[in-house]
């Protein structure tokens, strides 16, 4: 997840860390909490973040060119107190995207890029096996080889996500949307991932932790 991350930040001119790493690298960094390094935390940065929305039949009255349409959404929530939640590998993820899945018609198979979370990448990792990208326990499978990079099954933090960007707060998950928005619109550059049509975002807050105590998800559609 650290490696795909710095890969992806050092396509993107806007990034504060755009120096890819090697697994020797990644394992070299300081162990901050174990199993965690250095490269799984997520930097600290102010930002920001806008966006328009509108009705579908308004964008087509101003003519608004390439607008991306929200395809389906949905939030959970669960308590902030670790101790009352019944499990600790299973997200809010699993309730907000089956919410969010359902209203835009859509299978985690035809997802094309994702922005996940990522506050420490251990979170990613949850997440990805919460949305049903592949089965609980598999992950390493699913993430090993490149395939959540750039030419890979579903490349995700096409920017370089937080790991690479920084955590503004109260800007991350718009800056997840722009992100997307970007890349449906064909408008990523060096970053841009190929055939782009169906895009996911997903923000956490709620708890200083890995596991947030409330996920927001969002899909959306090319043109």
């Amino acid at each position: 997840v650290a490696i795909a991350a710095r890969r992806h930040g050092a396509a993107n001119p806007n990034a504060q860390l755009r120096k890819p790493i090697t697994m020797d690298d990644y394992l070299a960094s300081p162990m901050q909490i174990e199993p965690l390094h250095r490269d799984d935390c997520c930097l600290v940065s102010d930002g920001g973040g806008a966006v328009v929305i509108m009705s579908a039949q308004r964008a087509k009255d101003l003519r608004v060119p390439a607008p991306v349409p929200i395809l389906g959404f949905g939030g959970g929530n669960t308590s902030v107190e670790l101790q009352n939640r019944a499990c600790l590998t299973t997200t809010e993820a699993v309730r907000s995207s089956r919410l969010a899945f359902d209203m835009a018609g859509v299978r985690p198979i035809d997802v094309d890029v994702a922005q996940l979370y990522d506050c420490f990448s251990v979170a990613v990792l949850m997440t990805l096996e919460d949305y049903g990208f592949c089965n609980k326990g598999g992950v390493y499978d699913f993430v090993r080889d490149g395939q959540i990079e750039f030419g890979g099954r579903l490349p995700i933090n096409t920017s370089g996500g937080l790991e690479c960007k920084g955590h503004p707060i109260g800007a991350s998950g718009l800056s997840q949307i722009h992100e997307i928005v970007t890349q449906l619109r064909g408008e990523a550059g060096r970053r841009q991932v190929e055939d782009a049509r169906i895009g996911l975002t997903e923000n956490g807050g709620g708890n200083i932790g890995v596991e947030e105590a409330a996920m927001c998800i969002h899909i959306l559609e090319k043109t």
